[in-house]
């Protein structure tokens, strides 16, 4: 094998390292879950609402009896609420939409250790 293919061959193989460490690093700590992997997810009351309206983020899927935090990001200000899981791991808060947008939310749920863990996101329009 000559230095030209060499060098082709370890090209490709850091393309192909590259191509999968996000992968991997996506499905650890900190980042959103990994394909949702956690089994636990949230909705809304509505698939969109207007500033000033209440809705509902409805999360299933969570532990029993568990301490969930769900924030709200809205343009203006980051709403959060918080809420023990009922005995199937579900639950329901609400919120006031602030400002129009797409309105990212997340729900961490509280660990044994404590911290708080990232289980589900999902966005609301907000007209």
């Amino acid at each position: 094998m000559n230095r030209r293919n060499i060098v082709v061959l370890a090209a490709l193989a850091l393309v192909a390292v590259l191509a999968v460490a996000p992968a991997a690093v996506a499905g650890k700590g900190k980042g959103a879950p990994a394909g949702g992997s956690t089994g636990a997810k949230i909705s809304f009351s509505s698939a969109q609402t207007t500033v000033g309206s209440q809705y509902r983020v409805n999360g299933s899927g969570f532990r029993a009896n568990t301490w969930v935090t769900v924030g709200a990001y809205f343009s203006d200000t980051t709403w959060w609420n918080s809420q023990k899981t009922d005995s199937q791991g579900n639950f329901s808060l609400l919120f006031t939409a602030t400002s129009a947008g797409q309105v990212y939310h997340e729900a961490k749920e509280q660990a044994k250790s404590g911290r708080l863990r990232l289980m589900a996101t999902a966005t609301l329009t907000v007209y």
